[in-house]
């Protein structure tokens, strides 16, 4: 077989040309530090790497929810506990307030502190978050959710809803709180069960719910709205007799319609229990004949509803006890909602560190993983590299022999 000089010129100007494109990969290389310089080195590591790189960027968008989830939350559950610090306060003026007697100074300084506990209150109720949303609006976040009318009445427009965030796949975790539990809806007196005394009583006593007899029982009360109706009158010589009658509606108004008429009665000892209808209640103080308390079973009150009921009764020429009894019971129960809701969100926030760590240690494997798929063994592309150099030049040097190559010279 004849192999003609065309043919040496060509094969070593592809050899050459190989050379050339191998020492300028290999030079690129060195120069990014990146093994896959396009998808055409390495379709399949590229493919590869473009995975990995996903599963990074979706880490880090939970990662940025996850932060910011974790923000709002803090600063709910930062909230709650000055609203938890001022209700101590209110306590505190109201436990004043019961021992404040005729001293008009003594019941106005309380009454202004209960003035600006409730201004504090509502501020308090219609925070921001840092990022300018309503912490107690529900999934409504863009508007105050408590407004005072001119009544003085403060009102909730918010809604029971809140808004989530999602911090991982399938996971996601309420960052806003409806104030509607926290600052309205409120069990009144004890989980619900309520005294008021009537305007009309001339004694001293005040009725404090003490505790559940029957649960079983008092639920069916509550979901039938009944409530009780104790009254007191005169025995025999100084004595006094009690009846307990119950029924619906408001006792002593048109609606009230006795259901079981009288529940309970008998003579009265000063300081003693009456247990009727699955709850206890202590009568403190002396009652006069003719005083009248109504039970309420299910009453459900609002903290700022109690403070203007606190400032009323310290504002009275005397302190009205039964009032102030109520405030410091429905403080109490608010107390108890705060505490739950804390600890709701204070799982969520736990939930949320978990999830974050996890992310944290994924976020780190995937990225060690993408530098191993996209990042050069520097010292063996430098080894490389000089065996290329080396092959190029022994190919230009190859090509320069078989160009100057003639028959002619030979002949010479």
């Amino acid at each position: 077989m004849r192999i003609s000089t065309n043919e040496f010129l060509l094969g070593s100007l592809d050899d050459l040309l190989a050379q050339q494109s191998n020492a300028s990969q290999l030079n690129r290389q060195i120069a990014t530090g990146q093994t896959m310089l396009d998808a055409t080195t390495d379709p399949a590591g590229a493919g590869a790497a473009v995975g990995v790189a996903g599963e990074i960027h979706r880490l880090a968008y939970d990662a940025g929810n996850a932060q910011s989830a974790a923000q709002e939350i803090q600063s709910g559950l930062s909230v709650l506990q000055q609203v938890a610090t001022l209700i101590d306060q209110l306590r505190q003026t109201a436990l004043q307030g019961a021992n404040a007697g005729e001293a008009a100074a003594t019941r106005q300084a309380l009454v202004d502190t209960a003035q600006n506990g409730l201004q504090q209150l509502v501020q308090l109720a219609n925070s921001q978050d840092p990022n300018g949303r309503y912490i107690f609006a529900g999934s409504g976040a863009d508007t105050a959710p408590f407004q005072t009318l001119p009544s003085g009445q403060v009102v909730f427009t918010g809604d029971a809803g809140t808004n989530n965030i999602e911090v991982a796949p399938s996971l996601t975790v309420p960052v806003t709180i409806s104030g509607q539990s926290i600052f309205t809806d409120i069990p009144a007196g004890n989980n619900g069960v309520a005294v008021t005394a009537a305007t009309s009583n001339t004694g001293s006593a005040y009725a404090v719910p003490q505790g559940v007899s029957s649960i079983s029982q008092l639920t069916a009360e509550q979901l039938a709205g009944t409530q009780y109706e104790i009254s007191f009158s005169a025995g025999v010589g100084n004595t006094l007799n009690y009846t307990v009658a119950s029924g619906t509606g408001s006792p002593g108004s048109a609606s009230y319609a006795a259901s079981s008429g009288t529940v309970t009665s008998g003579g009265f000892t000063a300081g003693s229990d009456l247990l009727f209808g699955g709850v206890d209640v202590r009568i403190a103080g002396k009652p006069a004949a003719g005083d009248h308390f109504v039970v309420q079973t299910a009453a459900t009150s609002t903290l700022f509803q109690t403070v203007q009921d606190l400032i009323s009764a310290i504002g009275n020429g005397s302190s009205d006890p039964q009032q102030i009894q109520n405030a410091i019971a429905n403080f109490d129960g608010a107390q108890a909602n705060i505490l739950s809701t804390q600890a709701a969100l204070g799982s969520s926030l736990a939930e949320i560190q978990g999830v974050q760590n996890q992310d944290g240690v994924l976020s780190t494997n995937a990225q060690a993983q993408l530098a191993n798929l996209q990042s050069i063994n520097l010292p063996q592309v430098l080894a490389n590299y000089s065996e290329s150099v080396t092959a190029l030049q022994a190919a230009e040097a190859a090509f320069a022999k078989i160009q100057n190559l003639s028959l002619f010279s030979l002949i010479q």
